[in-house]
């Protein structure tokens, strides 16, 4: 390992990485939506030193998964490079299809983070230069494919689940298999025909009530809050940068020491988000990052299904594409939003009023604040000291408590 990391520092003083533009100079467009990004993933390999260097590592280091997490463990064990170009190849034509209570909305995604599984090398690959141009660039086609009419031949499959409710939505033509939409990015980012029906606040006038930002799952973060400076960690210990997640903004020192809640999207939710308390969004921002290489995805995406569950590591989202809202409540201090794009999602889309504001903006928990597009999306809430125990979830009467699974009655 030590060897393989002083020829990771020579080949830093010997290379100077090729730009992601001069590699792509001149090459003709492709037949299929992600041509350029994998034509200069392919050069990058035979000409930059670094960049091989790190791919290789990362194939001869892939771990295996836990027993019995999935069939035939990491699939990208014994693989090589070849193997990784096909792979980029066939995701960016993927369309998830579901069934039932599942789908395989994950199923490239969850692949790519294996590559990424324990391996620091995986990691490197794509989240320093000249890997995460590279899958930057992959990411934007991809996404152009998503917006494309190319991409609205599964709509139909989704819209005919009724775990969809497609009739809780707008609906471009509803007499249409596909809705009428005009790409699977619209499709996945649907709104409401009605909000207030679809999706009608707890107690609206409670000033006291903290509502959910979205369809999701939610488990409390069990790490401490703390400060960049904190360097000491003990055995079992995870700590939750929240100068880093906010990215230096000016209020991160009132979360210190408080608590925070974790709302996971799935692909068969509702991907717009909302203000899960009312007061005013003092400050908004947008954060570039990486787009892939979660370390412990297992850990994250349980076979059980509780995505982040207690013990999950949620330190690296410090890293992902992000963005955040902080809401001043006024009785109950801040509250800071923090919408986080897992991977593959380079489309953390805020609300003009609050991305474009010149100052405070009034907001009442329910009003939208922005959407993801396609990919594993989730908004981390943080609170201030002494205002949220952040414990188990509190409900009312009525209030959704889980969802029968389907999938053995379709």
């Amino acid at each position: 390992m030590i060897k393989r990391f002083m020829c990771y520092f020579l080949a830093l003083c010997l290379v100077t990485v090729m730009s992601f533009s001069t590699v792509m100079a001149g090459k003709p467009a492709g037949d299929f939506p992600c041509y350029e990004s994998v034509s200069n993933l392919k050069q990058t390999y035979e000409n930059d030193i670094l960049f091989r260097f790190l791919m290789d590592e990362a194939l001869e280091n892939m771990q295996q998964l836990p027993e019995g997490y999935r069939k035939g463990g990491n699939p990208w064990i014994g693989k090589n490079f070849s193997d990784v170009v096909t792979f980029f190849q066939e995701w960016c034509a993927f369309l998830p299809t579901t069934r039932g209570s599942s789908d395989n909305g994950l199923y490239y995604i969850e692949q790519m983070d294996f590559f990424a599984y324990k391996n620091p090398f995986g990691r490197a690959a794509f989240q320093t230069s000249p890997g995460i141009e590279i899958f930057s660039r992959f990411a934007k086609e991809r996404g152009d494919f998503l917006n494309s009419p190319a991409s609205t031949r599964q709509i139909a499959n989704w819209l005919s689940n009724p775990r969809i409710e497609k009739e809780d939505y707008v609906l471009p033509d509803p007499k249409a298999p596909d809705g009428g939409f005009a790409s699977y990015n619209e499709f996945f980012s649907r709104s409401f025909q009605d909000q207030s029906k679809a999706r009608p606040q707890t107690l609206p006038d409670r000033d006291y009530v903290i509502s959910a930002p979205t369809d999701a799952i939610l488990n409390s973060i069990p790490v401490e809050i703390i400060d960049k400076n904190t360097t000491l960690r003990t055995k079992g210990t995870q700590e939750l940068n929240i100068q880093q997640l906010l990215a230096g903004s000016g209020h991160w020192e009132k979360f210190i020491g408080g608590t925070a809640l974790s709302c996971i999207l799935m692909p068969n939710t509702y991907h717009r988000y909302h203000a899960p308390v009312s007061g005013k969004v003092i400050e908004t921002r947008l954060i570039s990052g990486a787009l892939l290489g979660m370390d412990n995805f297992p850990e994250f995406v349980p076979k059980s299904g509780n995505v982040g569950y207690h013990g999950a590591d949620f330190s690296a989202f410090e890293n992902y594409q992000r963005g955040y809202f902080i809401i001043d409540t006024g009785t109950y201090g801040l509250v800071g939003v923090i919408p986080v794009g897992l991977s593959t999602v380079g489309s953390v889309v805020f609300k003009d009023k609050f991305l474009k504001a010149k100052g405070p903006v009034a907001v009442k928990r329910g009003d939208e604040l922005g959407h993801f597009l396609y990919g594993g999306s989730l908004v981390i809430l943080v609170f201030e000291p002494g205002k949220y125990k952040s414990g188990a979830i509190k409900v009312r009467l009525g209030n959704q408590i889980g969802i029968f699974d389907t999938a053995g009655n379709e």
